[in-house]
């Protein structure tokens, strides 16, 4: 563990705890915190693309014609990061890269 590491592992009061334990916390507290600001921006953009589709029918559009409308691309990469964010909740699997990152 680096200084700067003991450092902020010090600071933040914890209990005494294993070096690793702090790493491995903190990883997931810094991969939590990017996967949900990239879910937010892909959300936000998923939005704006779905509002785009659903601008372009035409205002008497039956449901057939609403359900027929094929989902943005962007819905996949918020399908994919609620998939990874759900797997950390549901069932405590992170991220291969937690595990075998060194961490």
């Amino acid at each position: 563990m680096s200084f700067g590491q003991t450092i902020r592992m010090l600071k933040s009061r914890a209990r005494p705890v294993d070096p690793e334990e702090w790493l491995r916390k903190n990883a997931r507290a810094a991969w939590t915190r990017k996967t949900v600001a990239r879910l937010r921006d892909a959300q936000e953009r998923c939005d704006a693309a779905w509002d785009r589709l659903m601008k372009a029918l035409p205002e008497d559009a039956s449901d057939d014609e609403v359900d027929a409308v094929k989902p943005p691309p962007e819905q996949a990469e918020v399908d994919t990061l609620h998939a990874l964010i759900d797997e950390v909740v549901q069932h405590d699997r992170w991220p291969r890269e937690l595990y075998w990152g060194g961490i």
